[in-house]
């Protein structure tokens, strides 16, 4: 007999939310790995599903939906872990390190810590990469220096950061665009009119600070053995950041995200094989496996070995996961309660909107001890109904998610993020105050909200200068 599917009240789709929010939330905090805290979420959300009469058969349909709507998504996970391994291989990343610290200067390394540390995360996607990499090369020159370490960590960590919310080859640049439903481009264009502000802003803070508290010699000892390293193991050329280049060559231009991903990956591959030598069989496994060297130097092993599609399959899995998670939810028509029932009662104009939405991802991360994969799901699920039905383009939400939910992670005293930027570069909690990137996004995000600047429609027209539209009333 089948069962008679209800409606949940607005009582029960609270209920009901936070008690999946509240599953998450502890499992996390336990120490339960992502994946299966989020795969336990989604055991909750079934058992939601079926308690209101939606059959098995709708509940895996939707599932298989939303899984064949995710593979491009998928795809380019994978491609940008190949690209990585790639990239170490072929000396692309140790090239923008090996370059990038002959600039460096006791009177220029705060803001260039910040520069540096963008380009590294931006290029390669992952913000523990280039923290490993081109912070720990930044800091290990601070420490020769009168520079305060808190204060270079702040800019590495800001930087770093920075990257892992632009960067096309970030895991959370494409969760955010893919739970979103947002095209990659569409998505990292929208985070310009808050990111690109902010990191001027944060760049002229950075070098007034350095310039006040900087000076004096410099035992350029470390450096130069990361370099000479390098040196030894890598043929370095100029042309090899040409790779990096067309990463960000394909967003200018737009390229559809599998087809731009493919296009690097086999350009990256080419520049492997000419400038170092790889072999084509040897360089598919550093794709598949990542990069692999002893160079006999214990500070630069570290920061060559990594890449790979093996180091993307923990995202991928809470990706699939996370993907389901939402599926099920979405077929309970719990959240079209809360955002019908409770939301749109007290967000009525989209500064508020946007407000809330920021509010929203940094509770959800400070209390899933800086899960910002969590809070950008959590945050993307609550809000999307709302976005739509006050005719904001969806972009302006994806954007939102990580200008909180990816920022502020490693903020988060006890969060898995600063614990590793404590642990790698050998720092306490006293670099967050310094993260002013971090801190200054959100109010160019609610400024944006304010102003209207960088807001679209629905429909995709701007809602700023001469020919603005005007966002759909509330019903």
């Amino acid at each position: 007999m089948k069962r008679e599917k209800k409606k949940p009240t607005t009582a029960f789709a609270l209920g009901s939310f936070l008690l999946i929010i509240a599953v998450l939330v502890v499992l996390i905090n336990l120490g339960v790995n992502t994946t299966v805290s989020i795969f336990i979420g989604a055991v909750v959300a079934v058992g939601i599903a079926l308690a209101l009469g939606i059959s098995w058969e709708e509940i895996e349909n939707t599932i298989k939906q939303v899984i064949a709507d995710s593979t491009p998504t998928f795809l380019i996970v994978i491609m940008v872990g190949m690209l990585v391994g790639i990239w170490m291989a072929g000396g692309t990343v140790p090239a923008l390190m090996y370059y990038g610290m002959k600039l460096i200067s006791p009177s220029i390394l705060v803001p260039l810590a910040f520069i540096l540390s963008s380009i590294t995360s931006i290029f390669t996607g992952t913000s523990f990469g280039s923290v490993a990499t081109m912070g720990l090369a930044m800091v290990g020159i601070a420490m020769t220096t009168d520079l305060s370490i808190p204060l270079v960590v702040g800019a590495v960590v800001s930087g770093a950061w920075l990257g892992d919310k632009m960067s096309p080859l970030s895991d959370t640049t494409n969760m955010a665009s893919g739970v979103s439903k947002v095209p990659l481009y569409d998505h990292i264009g929208s985070m310009m009119y808050t990111t690109l502000p902010a990191a001027v802003v944060a760049i002229v803070l950075f070098a007034i600070a350095g310039f006040v508290s900087g000076g004096g010699s410099m035992d350029a000892s470390q450096s130069q053995l990361i370099m000479t390293t390098l040196e030894n193991n890598f043929n370095m050329s100029l042309l090899l950041i040409v790779p990096a280049i067309l990463v960000l060559l394909v967003s200018v231009f737009k390229m559809p995200a599998i087809l731009g991903m493919g296009l690097t990956v086999i350009v990256s591959a080419g520049f492997a094989m000419l400038f170092q030598g790889v072999g084509f069989v040897e360089l598919m496994n550093y794709a598949f496996n990542g990069f692999s060297i002893e160079t006999g130097v214990s500070i630069v092993d570290p920061m060559l070995n990594r890449g790979g599609v093996t180091s993307m399959m923990e995202l991928l899995g809470i990706f699939m996961v996370a993907s389901v998670m939402g599926a099920v939810i979405t077929s309970t028509g719990i959240l079209d309660v809360i955002a019908k029932n409770v939301l749109l009662r007290f967000i009525k104009n989209r500064v508020i909107l946007v407000f809330t939405s920021l509010i929203y991802c940094y509770i959800v991360n400070f209390l899933a001890a800086g899960g910002q994969i969590v809070s950008i799901i959590v945050t993307e699920q609550t809000f999307e109904e709302t976005y739509d039905r006050m005719g904001i383009h969806r972009k302006v939400l994806s954007r939102t998610l990580e200008d909180a939910g990816t920022l502020s992670a490693p903020i988060v005293p006890w969060g898995v993020a600063t614990i590793y930027v404590m642990s790698v570069l050998s720092v306490d909690a006293s670099y967050i105050p310094y993260c002013w990137f971090i801190f200054l996004v959100p109010v160019f995000s609610i400024l944006c909200a304010v102003t209207g600047i960088g807001i679209w429609n629905t429909k995709g027209e701007k809602m700023w200068g001469k020919n603005k539209a005007e966002a759909s009333p509330i019903e």
